[in-house]
C-alpha cells in the first residue's frame, strides 16, 4: 500500500470527478483513473460507483476512506511534531471560516502568522458552520473559527473572544417605547421585538441565537425578510425596512456603507463566544498554538477598538 493512494482516493471523493481531482493533484485524468482502478483491483473491491454523477463512494469505499483519513491525520500530526523537533518551520495550516467572518478575521490573523512563520502555507476554506464542522471531523481542515456554544464529540473548543450581538435600525426608526436608556443606546427588547425583523435563514448560528432572544421575550418574531448575510440585513435595516440583530463585527465590515444606528440589546451585554475548533487528539505544535494565541490577541484588541467607536 502506498500513502499516496489514500490522498488520491480522498481527492476523488471530495471532487466527485476524476477530471477535477486530477487537476488538483497535478496529474493527468487518465493516469489518476488508471491508478484508482489498480488500487481497486489490488483490494478486490470497487471504491467508486462510476455510474453516478458526481462519482460516489461505494460502501467499501466509505469504509476505506474512513481508515485512510485516520492514517492521513496521523501523518499530519507526525509532520508537525517533527517540524517542532527540527525547528524547520515549514508545512501547511488549513483554516475554515463562515463566509463573512473570513472577511473580518483572516486579515487580522494572517499577517502576524506569516510574519512569524513564512514557511507555513495557509489554506483557507469557507462555508456554513455545519459544513465547516463536517469538514473538520473529516480531516479536511485543521481549525475552524466560528461562534459556537454546544459541545461536539471528539472536537476541542477554545474560546477566542466574546462578541456582542447588537440591534441595528435606521435613524429615527425606534420609538421612545423601544428604549431603556437612549443616551447609553440600550433598547427595551420586549418592545423592540414587536417590530418587523430582518434575520438570517434557519441553519445559521445567529438565527438560532435570535430565536432564543424572541423565546425569552415570549414574542413571536414578525419576520419581514430572511437574509443570507448579516451585511445585507444591516443594509436593509438602514433603509427602514425593519430591525436586525447582528454580531458587532458587521459594523466594522459596513464602514463607509449605508449608515444604521446600533444599540445594545440589554443593560447586560448579550454576547456569544467565538471559538476555535479542532479535532480532539490532534497534535498542537508551535505553529498551531501561535495561531490560537494570535487569534485571541488580535480579536480582543480589535473588539476594544470596535467598542470604543461604538460608545462614542
Amino acid at each position: 500500500m502506498e500513502l499516496r493512494q489514500f490522498t488520491y482516493v480522498n481527492q476523488v471523493a471530495e471532487c466527485g470527478s476524476f477530471t477535477k481531482a486530477a487537476a488538483k493533484l497535478f496529474i493527468s485524468q487518465p493516469a489518476l483513473s488508471n491508478y484508482i482502478s489498480k488500487v481497486e483491483e489490488d483490494l478486490g473491491v470497487k471504491l467508486f460507483d462510476r455510474s453516478a454523477t458526481p462519482l460516489k463512494l461505494t460502501y467499501a469505499g466509505e469504509q476505506y476512506l474512513k481508515r485512510a483519513k485516520v492514517i492521513l491525520g496521523q501523518m499530519e500530526d507526525m509532520n508537525r511534531e517533527l517540524r517542532d523537533i527540527t525547528h524547520n518551520m515549514t508545512g501547511r495550516l488549513r483554516i475554515g471560516f463562515p463566509s463573512e467572518r473570513i472577511i473580518y478575521m483572516l486579515p487580522l490573523l494572517l499577517a502576524p502568522l506569516k510574519a512569524r512563520y513564512p514557511g507555513i502555507d495557509v489554506e483557507v476554506s469557507t462555508g456554513p458552520g455545519n459544513h465547516l464542522i463536517a469538514d473538520l471531523k473529516a480531516g479536511n481542515v485543521d481549525f475552524v473559527f466560528l461562534p459556537y456554544w454546544n459541545p461536539i464529540k471528539d472536537v476541542v473548543q477554545v474560546k477566542i473572544v466574546e462578541e456582542e450581538l447588537i440591534l441595528v435600525a435606521a435613524k429615527g426608526y425606534l420609538s421612545e417605547d423601544c428604549f431603556l436608556d437612549r443616551e447609553k443606546k440600550t433598547i427595551n427588547w420586549r418592545e423592540t421585538s414587536k417590530l418587523p425583523l430582518i434575520t438570517l435563514k434557519k441553519g445559521h448560528a445567529l438565527r438560532a441565537s435570535v430565536d432564543v432572544l424572541y423565546k425569552n421575550a415570549e414574542t413571536k418574531p414578525d419576520i419581514f425578510f430572511e437574509s443570507h448575510s448579516n451585511m445585507l440585513s444591516y443594509r436593509l435595516a438602514a433603509q427602514g425596512l425593519g430591525v436586525a440583530v447582528i454580531p458587532e463585527i458587521t459594523l466594522d465590515l459596513m464602514e463607509g456603507g449605508m449608515e444604521a444606528e446600533a444599540y445594545h440589546l440589554s443593560d447586560t451585554l448579550v454576547q456569544w463566544p467565538v471559538m476555535a475548533l479542532y479535532r480532539e487528539g490532534c497534535y498542537i505544535g508551535e505553529v498551531e498554538q501561535a495561531l490560537l494565541d494570535i487569534a485571541k490577541e488580535t480579536m480582543q484588541a480589535h473588539k476594544k477598538r470596535l467598542w470604543d467607536s461604538f460608545t462614542k
